[in-house]
């Protein structure tokens, strides 16, 4: 029980961890260059674990439904805000992926309840699919690793986030042992060594000195061309003084 209280509580860590990220976005009113991608994966993980912990696929998982409720509610709220101050292109790009995942999980829940008879199925089905998003999830800030290495800034990726990306997956794995439950093990293990690498890069390039870049949108401003006459107008005004000398 301990230990499932420790999960939560990193859990829940890790769900307010990018609050400092989406102030910064508020006051700047742009998302700059981060990434929406984190979480909208981590809503629909938070979906499919609510689904796993429903009454009618894993009775008795308390637990899972309360923290992953609360992610849900967060994750709701990262994306409206990511979506209020993103670009066009970068609000297309999210309420795709958004679209293409709800409809998804829609039919994920169909399926669960109308054509899976037995407790036992449904949480291979479900469980399998939660591992697979819970994977995505946990490796979708490695999205902006090659920026940190490139840039040698590690501006884009939070440390918060990866640091309880890593103590939180280190805690369910631990659960998962003592619960004997395969779906939790897999996605936490393999999302702790994700979790580790993200802090060995963000160590290594924390006090590096950034490569400067221009930024995609300025990348695509047109060229501005000298005016020729800006030229000319001062050989006009001399060739002018030589007339009236004359």
């Amino acid at each position: 029980m301990v230990v499932c209280g420790a999960g939560n509580i990193t859990s829940l860590a890790l769900f307010l961890s990018p609050m400092k990220t989406f102030w910064g976005i508020y006051k700047l009113k742009s998302t700059q260059e981060f990434s929406g991608l984190p979480y909208v994966c981590t809503l629909f993980n938070c979906c499919l674990w609510l689904l796993y912990g429903a009454p009618f696929v894993k009775p008795h998982s308390i637990l899972l439904l309360t923290i992953n409720g609360a992610g849900f509610v967060l994750e709701i709220f990262y994306m409206l805000s990511f979506l209020t101050f993103a670009l066009k292109q970068k609000k297309v790009k999210i309420i795709r992926l958004a679209i293409a995942m709800t409809v998804a999980f829609v039919m994920v829940v169909v399926v669960t309840i109308y054509a899976l008879h037995t407790y036992n199925v449904r949480q291979l089905l479900v469980g399998t699919l939660g591992v697979i998003l819970s994977i995505v999830a946990d490796a979708s800030p490695l999205s902006v690793v090659g920026d940190v290495i490139r840039t040698k800034s590690v501006k884009y990726m939070p440390f918060l986030v990866s640091l309880f990306t890593t103590l939180n997956a280190l805690v369910w794995s631990a659960y998962s042992i003592i619960a004997k439950d395969i779906f939790i093990a897999v996605p936490n293990g393999i999302g702790f060594l994700l979790g580790v690498i993200q802090l060995v890069v963000y160590l290594i390039y924390r006090s590096s000195e950034p490569v400067l870049r221009v930024s995609t949108e300025l990348q695509k401003l047109p060229e501005i061309e000298m005016i020729d006459d800006a030229f000319d107008l001062p050989m006009a005004a001399a060739n002018l003084v030589i007339d009236d000398q004359v």
